[in-house]
């Protein structure tokens, strides 16, 4: 199969594992796993994006150009929101950005459905592809607007259904909306720490506002009295009292260190969670999690197994000092069984070879009873090491 996969304007497409810059950018982070996934399956990836983008990949279009990036995000620390913005000067870079995918695509394409366009975040992407007859589709849906109607991967079942709501949509599903789950390379978490061998703190790790939990996390750590660390974007002045230390947004290898020694960690996200890849993330590197129990929470966490899902600070507190009874080992396996880049590598593979079924000529498409590649394990979660 044929790819061409959009980068993000504002950031640049880096292996997370060797450079740091944008980890904190999950979008970005998709679009690397998903290139490098589907080229390494063997399929033609040709990735669209900002000057300087290092993905693994058939072919790197730079379709941002690197002195009008560095002009609007290049002084950008790393404690910095991304400020992503089309107005005024912005709006000029992010014409050029779409321009010149634009013009990447039509080079490229020269028939119909010559190509899997994949938009992985919107906005000029989706201007970029306006009007063509391709085979577009959002690959990677946690975001809020939708942009294309036929073809759609959501990042978890309750971001999907959150959406068929929106949109009055719930009497009845579309045939080629699937959920597929972030994917996630083992090679860069643990090794796992055994559980009486942790270190005794808690972790918060994310965006430092307060639809995160940062306030129950660090509320309910004092309670049991144990110190609890900050660790993201954002101001911490609101949070921080005695026990809670703040350490800033880190890279990948932080990350890892700090997860893997954690007592645990807390994802207390008040707001649906379209998925919340901190959680996975923590499980990969033997650390259980405490989460809230609504959004990709109640399909990402097993609860009792891989940490403890919460409706009120009693249970907050209740799961913070049960958490040694959560096995790393079995937080591990969970993760990389159900999240790591072979397994959701196969399931993008049977989800676009099903949708390019409709348009084969002399084929019958959807309706069609016997196709040679199809799979019903592509959905099946790995629960063997639950038992």
């Amino acid at each position: 199969m044929r790819f061409i996969i959009m980068g993000l304007p504002h950031t640049m497409t880096l292996d997370p594992s060797r450079n740091d810059a944008f980890t904190t950018c999950a979008y970005t982070s998709k679009v690397w796993y998903l290139c490098r996934m589907l080229h390494e399956r063997g399929h033609e990836v040709i990735h669209l994006g900002t000057e300087g983008s290092e993905p693994i990949c058939s072919e790197h279009v730079s379709v941002g150009p690197k002195n009008m990036w560095e002009e609007l995000y290049g002084a950008r620390k790393r404690t910095d929101f991304y400020e992503i913005r089309e107005d005024g000067v912005y709006a000029r870079y992010m014409g050029v950005f779409e321009a010149k995918c634009r013009a990447a695509i039509l080079e490229r394409c020269k028939k119909d459905w010559d190509a899997i366009i994949c938009i992985t975040w919107g906005g000029p992407q989706a201007r970029a592809v306006a009007g063509m007859n391709q085979y577009i589709v959002e690959s990677g849906i946690g975001y809020p607007n939708l942009f294309f109607k036929q073809f759609r991967v959501y990042e978890s079942y309750a971001w999907m259904h959150f959406h068929m709501g929106r949109e009055n949509a719930a009497g009845g599903g579309c045939w080629y909306h699937t959920v597929i789950p972030n994917a996630f390379d083992p090679k860069m978490f643990g090794p796992v720490v055994p559980t009486k061998k942790k270190r005794n703190y808690f972790l918060c790790l994310c965006r430092l506002i307060d639809s995160k939990g940062v306030l129950i996390a660090c509320q309910a750590a004092k309670h049991l009295g144990v110190p609890i660390k900050l660790v993201g974007q954002g101001d911490p002045k609101p949070y921080l009292s005695s026990g809670v230390e703040y350490h800033g947004p880190v890279g990948v290898k932080e990350r890892r260190e700090l997860l893997r020694n954690a007592r645990g960690l807390f994802s207390a996200t008040v707001y649906l969670e379209p998925f919340g890849g901190v959680a996975v993330e923590a499980m990969m590197s033997g650390c259980p999690v405490i989460t809230t129990d609504w959004g990709a929470y109640a399909e990402t966490v097993v609860h009792g197994y891989t940490g403890f899902r919460c409706h009120t600070m009693a249970e907050f507190v209740k799961a913070a000092r049960d958490i040694g009874s959560i096995d790393p080992q079995i937080c591990r396996k969970w993760a990389v069984a159900n999240y790591s880049l072979d397994r959701v590598g196969s399931m993008y593979e049977n989800y676009f070879k099903s949708a390019l079924e409709l348009n084969v000529v002399g084929k019958e498409g959807w309706t069609a009873p016997e196709l040679d590649w199809t799979s019903l394990n592509y959905l099946k979660q790995d629960c063997s090491m639950l038992k």
